[in-house]
């Protein structure tokens, strides 16, 4: 008899739970289609409050047009951004913060929206080895937050990120290179490893690219044509100097000498 009524509550519960749950809906669909701007201005914000994004954003969307021009145009369109933030539509909350700091460049949240623009492109920003775009448009864009807000307490962050994102670029450009390599592209990947020096001279794949410019460079002049052998095979024997001056304690010096003596060997064939 106890369970019978304890189940007899439960339904009871839910049956209630389930009707106010239908008003609600009920009431929502009303508001959103409706034109009372004041009412669904409140009800946009009281979702907002409580997290519930979904519903809050096509109230937002309507209230941008309906409010334009007014006072409280700016809350809509920064909370609008948000919406899309918090429910991971980076792409398009980027946009929205950019367009806010664009639309109103002297508003007290504009420096909160150009840093939440960086951010947005930031949290798109994919693993190394996919389309590094939205990488480069977050450093770009917290770069200008940071010449914008020198003083702001947000630069240690955006510092932090940047340096995070740069090294993701690093790591990208070295398996390119590196890549080129292994699929014996050797001119593709001189030029790649010279591409990771110029963009990035304090890699910590410097060593690794030295090393591999030493061994592209041998490879080269070892398929070279005869006039030009000579020259390739002295580029290679440069760049194993410049290696080991470079990182005199490498484990992979014995492995470079190898290419050196090499190379030396053909040279003096060369000009014997």
């Amino acid at each position: 008899m106890r369970n019978f009524k304890v189940l007899i509550s439960i339904l009871l519960f839910a049956g209630i739970a389930l009707f106010f749950n239908a008003c609600t809906t009920v009431n929502y669909s009303k508001i959103l289609k409706g034109g009372d701007a004041n009412l669904k201005l409140k009800t946009a914000n009281d979702y907002y409050e409580i997290g519930n994004y979904p519903k809050a954003m096509p109230l937002y969307e309507d209230l941008i047009s309906m409010y334009r021009g007014t006072t409280k145009s700016q809350d809509i369109y920064f909370r609008y951004a948000y919406c899309n933030y918090y429910l991971k539509d980076y792409i398009i909350a980027s946009y929205y913060f950019n367009n806010f700091v664009k639309t109103y460049p002297t508003s007290k949240y504009t420096e909160e929206a150009m840093f939440m623009s960086g951010i947005s492109d930031y949290k798109s920003s994919p693993v190394y080895s996919l389309d590094q775009s939205d990488s480069y448009h977050a450093i770009d864009n917290l770069q200008s937050f940071m010449a914008a807000y020198p003083n702001s307490n947000l630069i240690d962050s955006c510092n932090v990120i940047i340096l995070e994102l740069r090294a993701k670029l690093e790591k990208k450009a070295f398996e390119n290179a590196y890549l080129y390599y292994k699929l014996e592209d050797y001119k593709g990947a001189l030029i790649a490893f010279k591409g990771v020096l110029r963009d990035f001279p304090e890699s910590h794949y410097k060593e690794d690219v030295l090393y591999w410019m030493l061994v592209t460079r041998y490879e080269i002049a070892n398929k070279s044509v005869f006039n030009k052998k000579a020259e390739r095979l002295q580029d290679t024997i440069n760049s194993y100097y410049k290696f080991i001056d470079t990182f005199p304690d490498s484990k992979r010096i014995s492995n470079a000498e190898h290419y050196f003596k090499l190379s030396l060997k053909q040279l003096d064939s060369i000009n014997s």
